[in-house]
């Protein structure tokens, strides 16, 4: 059969439905409401693709509901998720990768989430530069935005960009396609677009762009803003500056439909060594880090107070947590090795993160690692059972005779700043 058929409505090549559905076997991800995993999927692969191609070519596909699942939020509540089918998934990435090339380029360069090329760090390293450039910053929250999203905005902004009709098409009826929570209830919605949906990100920057982005840069073009998705701050020359902007913004906000946190947005003054006027916040949390006044040492080797990120106490809280989640007094039955094979992944993707700015932060992190280790040893071992001081020598003992065993061990002599 060839790639491509006049008899249907719209043409979508299946090389298209191919390559989505290897993009998503890459990515994993879990069932929606089908209970359906890649690998019961793939049980019956080509047959599967085909229907899947049938439906959307024929204008026939109409999206499963999506399974809510609640997880819970680091200051309590919860964040709602919406995971759809695999074959859903597949669906949205054969929309997401011909529209993406569309819309990616027209988004603004101080936008960093969910975009190729970009990065969390990349936003953080552009923030730090900002923050002893300004000496006020803008912190703000918007409540449940991906919840929020106006989907009458959201499509015009959709259809200014797109003239594929099947593409609209599928992605009003994802819009629109019900949750179904864990008791089976489908729940209907008029707004947002579900987090944990392929096409979402790419739609709540677009959203976004121009909610936020261009009206910024029409309205204040000289305050600098740094947005990863729904998440951003806004750099000003002046405390009156800053409250002038955090008002506008909230009232634009409230405009396209969506609400500032009043809890979680507060202007902030960026304190260190030479801006030492008194004032009640002097720091704010991005993307996992906390910015705020810390010890520096300069080039000339003179210590000074500079305004930086580090790890937040709520990331570095949840680190904690996974390592209890470990449960290593529970494999007692495995070499020291083993763990190291087992955990140093999991060491290593926090250090890329969390350890990019201002390192000595996350040694509170390691400590924590290591007396899990050394409480290890003392349940393995006899000799040390009971005796506190025991498994402290025997672990300075290890990190002497194998110093790259663990991620963390070889971490020695790190630099602050």
């Amino acid at each position: 059969m060839s790639d491509m058929s006049s008899t249907k409505p719209f043409v979508i090549a299946k090389r298209a439905v191919w390559e989505a559905y290897q993009q998503v076997k890459t990515n994993r991800g879990a069932a929606g409401i089908d209970e359906e995993t890649i690998a019961m999927f793939e049980q019956d692969l080509s047959k599967n693709l085909y229907k899947l191609w049938n439906r959307m070519s024929s204008g026939s596909y109409f999206p499963p509901p999506v399974k809510q699942v609640e997880i819970p939020k680091a200051k309590g509540g919860t964040r709602k998720l919406g995971i759809p089918t695999v074959s859903d998934r597949i669906a949205q990435t054969v929309v997401k990768r011909i529209i993406e090339p569309v819309l990616d380029p027209i988004f603004h360069p101080n936008s960093y989430g969910y975009r190729p090329g970009r990065s969390a760090k990349q936003a953080i390293a552009v923030t730090r530069k900002r923050c002893w450039q300004y000496d006020w910053v803008v912190e703000f929250d918007i409540k449940a935005a991906f919840d929020q999203i106006d989907h009458g905005l959201l499509l015009k902004a959709v259809r200014s960009h797109i003239k594929e009709r099947w593409i609209l098409l599928y992605l009003e009826r994802w819009l629109t396609a019900p949750f179904e929570t864990a008791g089976g209830e489908q729940v209907p919605r008029q707004r947002g677009t579900p987090q944990g949906g392929v096409v979402s990100p790419i739609l709540m920057n677009l959203f976004m762009h121009y909610t936020f982005d261009l009206w910024m840069n029409r309205n204040y073009p000289q305050c600098q803003f740094c947005r990863y998705a729904d998440d951003a701050v806004v750099h000003c020359g002046s405390q009156e500056q800053a409250r002038e902007v955090m008002q506008a913004i909230a009232s634009r906000l409230s405009e396209c439909g969506l609400m500032m946190h009043p809890e979680k947005s507060k202007i902030v003054y960026c304190k260190d060594s030479n801006r030492t006027q008194p004032y009640p916040h002097i720091h704010f949390t991005f993307l996992g880090f906390t910015f705020r006044p810390r010890k520096a040492i300069s080039n000339t080797r003179r210590i000074f107070t500079s305004f930086l990120p580090g790890v937040s106490a709520d990331a570095l809280k949840k680190m904690r947590a996974a390592v209890r989640g470990w449960r290593l007094n529970r494999q007692t039955h495995v070499a020291l090795a083993a763990l190291a094979k087992l955990y140093n992944p999991i060491i290593c993707g926090w250090w890329n993160y969390y350890g990019e700015f201002y390192p000595t932060a996350m040694l509170d992190l390691y400590m924590h690692i290591d007396r899990a280790l050394e409480r290890w040893a003392r349940r393995k071992y006899k000799a040390l059972s009971g005796r506190l001081r025991a498994g402290v020598q025997w672990l300075r003992k290890m990190k002497d005779a194998e110093p790259q065993l663990f991620h963390h061990w070889r971490l020695v002599g790190i630099k602050v700043g």
